[in-house]
């Protein structure tokens, strides 16, 4: 037998070898995602602004939960007076992501999630305008419209790392696609959504990837008179929770017993949609209209006039193949303009169980670059088919491309001073302190806090879903603990991030001692005694005498979506042929 003659037999999932096409895509894609993020990575261990505060801190603690304590990061002892960590939706713990935080530190580790995301972003760009029909060159310039956009720029030099998991966003579209055709693909789809939903993107990125990808195949499936993509939808997706849901239970649990309400009275005058999406004033530190409620980052959403002319153009000569681009670009438009009325989408949206915690209505906007992104695709595409075989054949193309160029050129230099702007200040260098505490600051500085071994009672309010819970007396000064009644002597006490030891001594009738720690389900004591909660704090008996309390705190109902998640598992294991069809096979050629 000719081992070199040996050939797949099978679907195009496994058609042998690496093609041009994909080599291409991957060169591309890693000289993009370099270019986009080297500002980061020039100042590698610069400490970042606004709220890269905040994602360096929930990178950090878990990390030094594992290596500094030998403990699973259940919970965050370091902001709001203790929060969740490992069942917050924007933590990520069981993601490829976090072992660069374990290796290179919170630091490094999310600059390097940055770069990782642009190449998995730029690349899973190209993947799915090849998938829609877009040809490689075409496919190139969609990619950099939607993945190199001002607006995700703008997120990631604002510290947003969940909107980094955007990034399995078109893996998620173009597996579910070939899903539809060939069950294999879903496998990549399950795998794109369930690590979207392990890592930072459980939140934002989550909801808005249910939304657009829904609303998509709904369409595609009137136009193509076919429910193929949704049955391949709701398998993936299904699938994907249940693989993801060690984390999804608690987190759902969570947020049910602890809703988390803001205020989505919010709208965006349609007066400012021209410097949103054609001006050139993107700046994280830009006021392009008032009265503007969030800073920039949260509007800018820059669309090349060139990209919307290709998209107007193919519209105009093949509307009824690609309406329903035009249609998700009109809606998330509609919907990015917030509440302006009983018929908006965001006030209907927002009235919607998981939806009701949204906030900024900009983000919507990412999905207008995103579909104009597909239909200038499209367009280039469906140009330069046309002039092939013109008289003036050859200028067209040069014509056609230049335009492509400029497309790309303007997206690249609007980004870097963006990008470039993340950082201002070099790492300080911050003592550690033995004995743990919590602080009341001027300003939120959890990350240095963190690193002084100091909890942060002034911190971001996306930390938690609870306000800061604290024992604050006079002058700001904080304290450990507090005796609610009866006498209580403290011996002795030690904080881990998921353990607290206490050594007490209780007097003839004993006492009620309050921990300067926030209360939650999941907190118990070892010894068995009743643990309660005085406002927002837990607090525990001390019988009369000299004894140890030990309070450890496991996230509630973690075992019961591990189950889940070890079931989906094996049940996808064991019934792999029905889900994904039959095996590849090799045979001999000829």
């Amino acid at each position: 037998m000719d081992w070199r003659k040996l050939k797949v037999r099978g679907s195009r999932f496994g058609s042998g070898g690496i093609g041009t096409d994909t080599v291409l895509q991957l060169g591309a894609a890693l000289l993009l995602a370099v270019y986009y993020a080297l500002p980061f990575l020039l100042k590698l261990t610069w400490w970042g602004v606004r709220d890269w505060d905040l994602f360096l801190t929930i990178a950090a603690v878990p990390a030094g939960s594992v290596l500094d304590y030998g403990q699973f990061p259940f919970w965050n002892p370091y902001l709001s007076g203790g929060n969740i960590l490992f069942h917050h939706p924007e933590v990520a713990v069981l993601t490829p992501f976090f072992l660069l935080y374990l290796i290179f530190g919170a630091v490094i580790g999310l600059k390097l999630q940055v770069l990782i995301a642009y190449f998995l972003g730029f690349w899973g760009s190209m993947r799915l305008g090849r998938t829609l029909g877009i040809s490689k060159a075409g496919a190139a310039v969609a990619a950099v419209a939607y993945f190199g956009s001002v607006h995700l720029a703008m997120h990631f030099a604002e510290g947003h790392m969940p909107f980094t998991h955007y990034a399995f966003l078109p893996w998620f579209i173009h597996f579910v696609l070939e899903g539809a055709k060939d069950r294999r693909y879903l496998i990549g789809a399950i795998i794109a959504l369930a690590l979207m939903i392990l890592g930072n993107g459980a939140a934002v990125p989550f909801l808005y990837t249910m939304m657009f990808t829904g609303l998509l195949l709904i369409m595609r499936g009137i136009h193509f008179r076919t429910a193929a993509e949704i049955r391949s939808f709701i398998a993936a997706v299904v699938l994907a929770i249940g693989v993801a849901a060690v984390k999804v239970v608690p987190m759902v649990v969570y947020m049910v017993q602890n809703r988390w309400t803001v205020d989505t009275d919010e709208s965006v005058p349609v007066s400012a949609l021209g410097k949103i999406f054609f001006g050139l004033k993107h700046s994280l530190f830009a006021t392009n209209f008032y009265p503007q409620k969030w800073a920039w980052h949260e509007y800018g959403a820059y669309v090349s006039p060139l990209l919307v002319l290709l998209a107007a153009y193919l519209l105009v000569k093949r509307f009824r193949a690609h309406w329903y681009w035009l249609v998700l670009a009109g809606f998330f438009l509609l919907l990015g303009l917030g509440d302006f009325g009983a018929l908006s989408p965001w006030r209907m949206l927002t009235s919607l169980p998981g939806f009701s915690s949204l906030r900024a209505t900009g983000r919507a906007f990412g999905f207008v670059i995103l579909s104009v992104a597909i239909l200038g695709g499209l367009g280039f595409s469906y140009v330069g088919q046309m002039i092939v075989g013109w008289r003036r054949e050859r200028v067209l193309r040069i014509g056609l491309y230049s335009a492509a160029g400029i497309i790309v050129l303007t997206n690249l230099v609007l980004a870097w001073p963006i990008m470039n702007e993340a950082f201002n200040r070099p790492a300080r260098q911050v003592v550690r302190s033995e004995e743990f505490r919590h602080v009341v600051d001027q300003r939120p500085k959890a990350f240095e806090n963190y690193l002084a071994n100091r909890g942060s009672l002034v911190s971001p309010w996306l930390s938690a879903y609870h306000p800061s819970r604290g024992l604050v007396g006079p002058d700001n000064a904080v304290y450990p603990e507090f005796v609610a009644g009866g006498e209580v002597e403290v011996l002795t006490r030690e904080y881990t991030p998921n353990v607290i030891t206490y050594r007490v001594k209780g007097g003839t009738s004993g006492g009620e001692l309050v921990v300067g720690m926030g209360f939650d389900a999941g907190w118990r004591a070892d010894d068995g005694r009743r643990l309660g909660e005085m406002q927002g704090l837990i607090s525990f008996p001390v019988n009369a005498g000299e004894q140890t309390v030990v309070l450890r705190y496991r996230t509630p109902y973690f075992y019961h979506g591990l189950a889940v998640s070890l079931l989906t598992l094996a049940g996808m294991v064991v019934w792999r042929r029905g889900l994904f069809g039959a095996p590849l096979t090799v045979r001999a050629a000829g």
